[in-house]
C-alpha cells in the first residue's frame, strides 16, 4: 500500500491514530466503571474483574496473529476489520444484557483493539521511509503515551454523570467515522505482495498458553498469593507454552515468529528495553494515582486532573522526540529519557500526603519528556532495524514485549510496595507499640490536640486518640511503601541505560 503522495500518507497517518487512541483507550477507561457493572448483573468482584482480565488476555493473543493476517489480506484489509470488529463489540458491551454478554463483547471488542495497535506501526512503517519513521510514530505514539493517563479520568467523569454503558458507547461515533475514513482513504495492498503461507496453528497455541498463563500470574499474583498453587500453575503453563514455542517456530518453515529477527541487534535491545520503558510509565500511571485517592484522598475524577500535566507533557513531546530519533543516534536519546524517567520517579520518593501541586506535577512534566524520548526511538529504531516484508510480524511481537513487560511492571511495583509498607508497619509498630510509653505519650498528645477542638473533656476522648494515632501510623507506613516504589522503579529505569547506549543507528 505504499504511496508516494505526500499528503496520502499523513491523512493515513491520521486514522491509524484515531484508532490505536481509542483502543488503548478502552484497556484502561473500565476500571473505575467495574463496581457500577457489578451492581448491575448482581455479580462479585472476582466475576468481574473478568470485564478487565479477559480484555488483556484477548489482545495480547490477537497481537501475534497481525503478521499472517497481513501477508494473507494485507494491511488496509486486516485494519478496516479490526476496527469494525472493535466497533462493533463497543457497542455489544454498551448494549449488554447479562454478565456473559458483556464478556463475549468485551472479548470481541479486545481482539480487534488487539490488532489495531500492531497493524497500525506496520501501516506507518510501509507507508514512510527509515528515515522518516521517527516522526510519523512520534506522531502515531502519542495516543499510545495519552491513553493509559486519560482512561481513568475519562471512565470516572462518564460513570458518575451518565451511566457505564457510556464508556463504551463513546467509541461509537469515532469509531464509525474513522471506519468510513479508513474504507475511504486506505489503499489495498497489490496481490503480489501477499503471501499465501500456512498458518501456524501449534505454535499459536503454545503462545497462546504462554501468554494467557504468565499474564493471568502476574495480574492475579498480588491477589492470591505468589506461592499459591494457582499461581504456580500459571506459571508452569507459561514456562512449557514458552519452551514448546520456541521449539516449533524453530522446527517449522513458515512459522508465526521468524526467530531470525532476533538476529537484529536494535530488534532484539527494543524488546529488552520495553520492560525498562514498562517501568518507567506504569511507575507513573499506576503508583501515583493510587497514592493519591488511597492515600491524599482525592476522587477519580481529581486524581485525573492531577494526571493531565503528564499526558499534555508526553502527548507534546513524542513528535518531537520522534523528529529527534530520525536525526541523532537513538541510543542517546533513549539513554537520557531513561534517565530523565528515572529522576521523575526518584523524586517521587518525597511525595507526601500534604506534598504541594508542584511536587505532584513537576516530576509529571521531566517523566513525560523522558518517557517520550523513550518511546519514540524505541519503536523507529525496532522497526527500522528489520527488513520491510517482516516488519508487521516485528510490530505484532514488538507490542507483545510491551504489553507483557506493562503487566510485568504493574506486578512487580504493586507487591514491592505491599511488601515494603508491611516492613514498615512493623518496624514503627515495633517502635510504637500500644503499650509502649512513647505511643502513649504520642496517642495523649493526639487526644489533648483533639480535646481542643471539640471541647471536649479527655477521658472522653481518650479512646479516639487512640485510633487517630493508629491511623497516623499507618498512613505513615504507607507513604513510606509508596516512597520506597518510586525510588526502586527509578533504579529499575536507571539500569536500562547501559543496554539504551548499544543502540546503533543504522537508517
Amino acid at each position: 500500500m505504499t504511496d508516494n503522495s505526500s499528503n496520502h500518507r499523513w491523512f493515513v497517518l491520521v486514522i491509524v491514530m484515531l484508532g490505536t487512541f481509542m483502543a488503548i483507550l478502552d484497556s484502561s477507561i473500565v476500571n473505575v466503571a467495574l463496581p457500577h457493572m457489578m451492581s448491575t448483573f448482581g455479580v462479585n468482584r472476582n466475576q468481574i474483574e473478568w470485564v478487565a482480565t479477559g480484555f488483556m488476555l484477548a489482545s495480547a493473543v490477537a497481537m501475534p496473529l497481525v503478521g499472517w493476517f497481513v501477508s494473507r489480506v494485507g494491511h488496509k484489509a486486516l485494519y478496516v476489520a479490526a476496527l469494525a470488529m472493535f466497533t462493533l463489540g463497543s457497542a455489544a458491551c454498551a448494549l449488554s444484557w447479562s454478565y456473559n454478554s458483556l464478556i463475549v463483547a468485551r472479548v470481541l471488542q479486545a481482539v480487534g483493539g488487539g490488532a489495531i495497535q500492531p497493524v497500525g506501526m506496520a501501516i506507518i512503517a510501509d507507508l514512510f521511509e527509515p528515515r522518516e519513521r521517527g516522526r510519523a510514530l512520534g506522531l502515531w505514539g502519542t495516543g499510545i503515551m495519552i491513553g493509559p493517563a486519560l482512561g481513568p479520568t475519562l471512565g470516572g467523569y462518564l460513570t458518575d454523570w451518565f451511566s457505564w454503558r457510556t464508556i463504551f458507547s463513546v467509541n461509537l461515533p469515532i469509531g464509525v467515522i474513522t471506519l468510513l475514513l479508513a474504507i475511504a482513504v486506505m489503499r489495498s495492498d497489490s496481490e503480489s505482495a501477499r503471501e499465501r503461507r500456512p498458518f501456524d496453528w501449534w505454535g499459536f497455541l503454545f503462545l497462546s498458553m504462554a501468554l494467557i498463563g504468565g499474564l493471568l500470574a502476574l495480574s492475579k499474583g498480588q491477589e492470591k498469593g505468589w506461592d499459591s498453587g494457582l499461581i504456580r500453575t500459571y506459571m508452569i503453563l507459561s514456562f512449557i507454552g514458552t519452551v514448546m514455542f520456541i521449539s516449533v517456530e524453530k522446527s517449522i518453515a513458515k512459522p508465526l515468529l521468524d526467530l531470525s529477527l532476533f538476529r537484529y541487534r536494535n530488534y532484539s535491545l527494543s524488546m529488552i528495553l520495553a520492560l525498562f520503558r514498562a517501568v518507567g510509565l506504569f511507575g507513573g500511571v499506576f503508583l501515583l494515582p493510587i497514592f493519591l485517592e488511597s492515600v491524599v484522598g482525592y476522587t477519580t475524577i481529581q486524581t485525573g486532573l492531577w494526571m493531565m500535566p503528564g499526558a499534555v507533557a508526553v502527548g507534546a513531546m513524542m513528535p518531537v522526540a520522534g523528529r529527534l530519533s530520525d536525526k541523532y543516534n537513538p541510543g542517546w536519546l533513549v539513554a537520557i529519557g531513561a534517565m530523565l524517567t528515572a529522576v521523575s520517579l526518584i523524586l517521587y520518593g518525597h511525595l507526601e500526603p500534604r506534598s504541594s501541586g508542584l511536587m505532584i506535577i513537576g516530576p509529571q512534566l521531566i517523566r513525560g519528556v523522558g518517557l517520550a524520548l523513550m518511546m519514540a526511538p524505541l519503536m523507529t529504531t525496532a522497526i527500522n532495524a528489520v527488513p520491510r516484508d517482516k516488519v508487521a510480524t516485528a510490530s505484532s511481537f514488538l507490542n507483545v514485549a510491551q504489553r507483557v513487560g506493562g503487566s510485568f511492571g504493574i506486578a512487580m511495583l504493586n507487591t514491592f510496595v505491599t511488601d515494603s509498607v508491611l516492613r514498615h508497619s512493623v518496624h514503627i509498630g515495633t517502635a510504637l507499640a500500644p503499650q509502649s510509653q512513647r505511643f502513649q505519650h504520642f496517642s495523649g498528645h493526639t487526644t489533648a490536640a483533639l480535646a481542643m477542638q471539640t471541647h471536649q473533656s479527655l477521658a472522653s476522648l481518650s479512646s479516639l486518640g487512640s485510633m487517630i494515632a493508629d491511623r497516623i501510623i499507618s498512613i505513615n507506613a504507607t507513604v513510606l511503601g509508596f516512597e520506597n516504589g518510586f525510588v526502586i522503579g527509578g533504579f529499575i529505569v536507571i539500569a536500562g541505560i547501559p543496554l539504551a547506549l548499544m543502540l546503533k543507528k543504522d537508517y
